[in-house]
């Protein structure tokens, strides 16, 4: 497997204490990590899944594309629905974005 270049704070991110989407809610809202940088936590942490917040900024579109994406089945990747909340695989968006 390839080695990830970029410039997250792994310190930041231990010091936390926090795990898995709490962890990626952390590094969004906090330190501010969007697009690449948060696609990187995101492998980092190994969460399957993310939010449409979180998928809008990796995929660098709105969030209202990745709700119409959601409701009307016509993007490029198709949400997995999660405790009646659209999930979206990181699989699928890092098949996407060729990562």
């Amino acid at each position: 497997m390839a080695t990830i270049e970029t410039e997250i704070d792994i310190k930041a991110l231990k010091s936390s204490g926090l795990r898995g989407g709490k962890l990626l809610d952390y590094a969004f809202n906090v330190l501010g990590y969007d697009g690449e940088k948060l696609e990187h936590v995101a492998i980092h942490v190994g969460t399957p899944h993310v939010n449409h917040i979180h998928a809008a900024s990796m995929l660098d579109r709105s969030v209202s594309t990745i709700r119409n994406w959601a409701s009307q089945g016509d993007g490029p990747i198709h949400p997995k629905v999660v405790n009646k909340t659209c999930c979206w695989r990181m699989k699928d968006i890092r098949s996407l974005i060729d990562l």
